[in-house]
C-alpha cells in the first residue's frame, strides 16, 4: 500500500471521529482567536503532517526495530529543546544519558561501521520523524498551554490530515487505490485511526501539558523494547548491532532518569 495512501484513509477517518464526537457531546469549548492559527498551523503540519510522513516513508525503507530505537530519541531530543525553548535545566547525568543513547542509535542507524559511514534513507527519515515529534510537543506547550488538549489534537490533526490527504491526491492515486484494499488493510487503518490517531494525540497532549514534555516523552522509552518483544513473536529476530544499540539506548535513558545512579548507590551500600 502506498505511503501517502495509508496515511490519508487514517487520518481521513481521524478527523471524522475527531468532528463527529465534537458534534456529538456539543459541549462549549475554550474560545480560540485568529492568532492561534498562527500556533495551530504550524504545530499541525510537524506533528502530524510531517510525523507521519516521515515515518511511513521511514518503515519502507528500514526495520521497524530500528525505526523503534531511532525514535526512542524522543524523550533527550524533548529535553533539549526543552532548554532553549521553555528554559529548562539539564545536569551531568542526563547529559550523559544523551551521550550513551546517540552512541546505540548511531551504532544501529551505522551497523557499527563507523568508518564508512553509511546511513540507510529510512533511519535518516526517522530521524526526520523524531525530531518533528518533538518539535510538536515541546511546541505544544510552549506557545499553545491555554488551549486544552482535546480541543488542540482536533485542530492539529485536522490541519495535518488535510495536508496528508492534499499531498496523496497530488502525488499517488488514493481514489484508485483505496476502494481495492481488502477487508483486512480496512481495519488495520481504522485500528490505526481510532489508537494512533485519535486516543494516542488526545492522550499524549494531555500528558505534555499536565508534567510536561520532557517528563512525558519517557513514554516514548517503552517503543523499542516492545518492538522487540513483537518481532520476536513474529519470527523476526534483531542481530547482535541492534541487540547492542537497544542495550546502549536503555542504558542511556535509565542514566538519564538518574535510574543507574541509584542502583550503583544500592549496590555500594550492600
Amino acid at each position: 500500500m502506498p505511503p501517502l495512501t495509508a496515511a490519508a484513509e487514517r487520518f481521513a477517518t481521524a478527523l471524522l471521529l475527531f468532528w463527529g464526537f465534537r458534534w456529538w457531546t456539543g459541549k462549549a469549548e475554550s474560545q480560540l482567536q485568529w492568532r492561534d492559527a498562527l500556533t495551530l498551523v504550524p504545530l499541525g503540519l510537524l506533528g502530524v503532517f510531517g510525523f507521519n510522513y516521515a515515518f511511513f516513508i521511514a518503515l519502507h525503507t528500514t526495520s521497524p526495530l530500528n525505526a523503534a530505537l531511532i525514535m526512542a530519541l524522543a524523550p533527550l531530543i524533548s529535553v533539549l529543546l526543552s532548554v532553549f525553548l521553555l528554559g529548562s535545566k539539564i545536569n551531568r547525568q542526563q547529559a550523559l544519558g544523551i551521550v550513551i543513547a546517540f552512541i546505540g542509535v548511531s551504532l544501529v542507524i551505522t551497523g557499527g561501521n563507523f568508518a564508512q559511514l553509511q546511513i540507510a534513507v529510512g533511519d535518516l527519515w526517522m530521524l526526520g520523524a523524531c525530531f518533528v515529534w518533538s518539535l510538536y510537543s515541546v511546541g505544544s506547550k510552549r506557545y499553545a498551554p491555554h488551549i486544552p488538549s482535546m480541543q488542540f489534537a482536533r485542530w492539529t490533526v485536522s490541519i495535518g490530515a488535510v495536508a496528508l490527504i492534499t499531498l496523496a491526491l497530488i502525488v499517488e492515486q488514493p481514489l484508485h487505490t483505496i476502494p481495492q484494499l481488502s477487508l483486512k488493510s480496512h481495519a488495520v487503518l481504522l485500528y490505526m485511526s481510532i489508537f494512533g490517531s485519535v486516543l494516542a494525540y488526545i492522550f499524549w497532549l494531555k500528558g505534555v501539558q499536565e508534567i510536561g514534555p520532557d517528563k512525558s516523552a519517557i513514554a516514548f522509552n517503552f517503543v523499542p523494547v516492545f518492538t522487540l518483544l513483537v518481532s520476536l513473536i513474529l519470527g523476526v529476530y534483531p542481530d547482535g548491532i541492534q541487540i547492542s544499540g537497544l542495550v546502549l539506548v536503555l542504558a542511556g535513558v535509565l542514566a538519564f532518569n538518574g535510574v543507574l545512579a541509584k542502583i550503583v548507590t544500592r549496590r555500594s551500600l550492600v
